[in-house]
């Protein structure tokens, strides 16, 4: 939370054992946080990513249960009825062992779904939703991939031929997303961030008399 109006009120709960296990396997916190309206008068709540980004709307109306990258969910709204969105964790959908490995979703996701609530959802760079039909498939790059909806299946397929594997810079598979349901795709992903700024390691040596050396 960045900042509120006066007259909203947080509360904090656990979420049952069963969901408190699939939100934190899914990268979710243990405890779950409940801002109230308590005044009068609109109130106000503002959230802020973990990292530099933008926030993406989702609105289960419209959408049904989305897979996602671990630890994207950042909040929700409660529906007009006071159901809340439901913060899971599942194994990636990938069709084959090589999907799993080289799809660019770890084993482990993050599921989200929740009828007619509005979820927010971390992400970076610019964000894409494409709407797949049935049977359409479209090649993304793993790196790319920020949630889909359940019913689009994912695999992978050789980047091309073997002049395309090693010169392209494409690396070996691209990530086959086949519909129908929705996909939301991101420039630049966390993940990818972090390959363009690795941890530097720094290495002091110092002689007998104590002085640090080169790093």
């Amino acid at each position: 939370m960045a900042y509120m109006s006066n007259e909203v009120k947080l509360a904090v709960k656990l979420a049952g054992f069963g969901k408190t296990f699939g939100r934190l396997a899914g990268g979710g916190s243990l405890f779950q946080l409940t801002y109230t309206n308590e005044g009068n008068q609109d109130g106000y709540v503002a959230m802020t990513p973990d990292y530099p980004g933008v926030i993406v709307p989702i609105d289960f109306s419209s959408s049904g249960k989305i897979m996602a990258l671990r630890d994207s969910f950042l909040c929700s709204t409660l529906s007009p009825s006071g159901a809340e969105t439901d913060i899971g964790a599942g194994f990636n959908p990938a069709q084959s062992v090589g999907g799993v490995c080289c799809s660019g979703f770890d084993l482990i996701v993050q599921t989200i779904q929740g009828p007619g609530t509005v979820a927010f959802i971390m992400a970076m760079g610019t964000v894409v939703t494409k709407t797949l039909g049935a049977g359409e498939s479209m090649l993304v790059d793993g790196d790319a991939i920020l949630c889909f909806e359940s019913s689009v299946t994912i695999d992978v397929e050789w980047v091309g031929n073997f002049m395309a594997i090693c010169c392209s810079g494409e690396g070996l598979f691209n990530t086959k997303m086949t519909g129908p349901g929705k996909v939301w795709l991101q420039s630049m992903g966390i993940d990818k961030m972090r390959k363009l700024f690795p941890p530097k390691v720094v290495q002091r040596t110092s002689n007998s008399e104590g002085d640090a050396g080169t790093e």
